[in-house]
């Protein structure tokens, strides 16, 4: 295992979804959920794995074209932050705490989110993460999701921080595309997922805490 120097960091960014909490399995059932009660379809599970490396705007039209249906994206988004809002339950990764408690006082803490306000709001306050954060950044702070640098590039301002001085934490390969436009230094958490990005260290927070 390499070692990380995590002392030469200002600041550290975190993902949410997949990184901090173990969320990705609400959002798939309610895009699932969605679909079917749109469209009638039932997703296969090789489209709930393709979901995770898209958004319900860009992967309502690829199921569209590749099963001729005809959803609408705000509509099928509606139903799925109802069905994710109605089952979600914060379920925070321990050591990801365990690790943030170590570097707490140490380094500047931001969260940039590609899910919406409410959902990220509710989750740290359930997830008791509410106070971690200087800056927290959503969805709804900006014109376009990850892979887009857009998130990454508002955190940077807001913290008055060049992109050198800040590490960021990501566990998709969409999150660590849009830290690297942004020229960011990335690791990528192991959650247990088998994604990988060629080139990127992947590391479980068992193991960065060790850092």
């Amino acid at each position: 295992m390499s070692h990380l120097d995590l002392s030469q960091y200002e600041a550290f960014i975190f993902d949410l979804d997949g990184t901090l909490i173990d969320s990705e399995g609400y959002h798939a059932d309610g895009f699932a959920t969605a679909v079917k009660t749109v469209s009638g379809y039932e997703i296969s599970d090789k489209e709930r794995r393709e979901f995770f490396e898209a958004h319900t705007s860009t992967f309502v039209p690829v199921l569209n074209k590749r099963h001729g249906l005809t959803m609408e994206y705000p509509e099928v988004l509606d139903h799925k932050r109802a069905h994710v809002q109605h089952h979600f339950r914060t379920n925070v990764f321990p050591q990801a705490i365990s690790f943030i408690s170590k570097w707490r006082g140490k380094k500047r803490l931001a969260l940039a989110s590609n899910s919406p306000k409410p959902f990220v709001r509710d989750a740290l306050v359930e997830g008791r993460m509410i106070d971690l954060f200087e800056i927290v950044c959503t969805a709804d702070d900006v014109t376009h999701r990850k892979p887009s640098p857009e998130i990454f590039q508002l955190v940077l301002e807001r913290m008055k921080l060049e992109p050198a001085e800040v590490l960021i934490f990501e566990d998709s390969p969409a999150g660590v595309i849009a830290a690297q436009a942004a020229g960011c230094p990335v690791v990528m958490v192991d959650n247990g997922s088998e994604r990988t990005v060629e080139g990127i260290e992947k590391h479980t927070w068992r193991e960065l805490k060790q850092f």
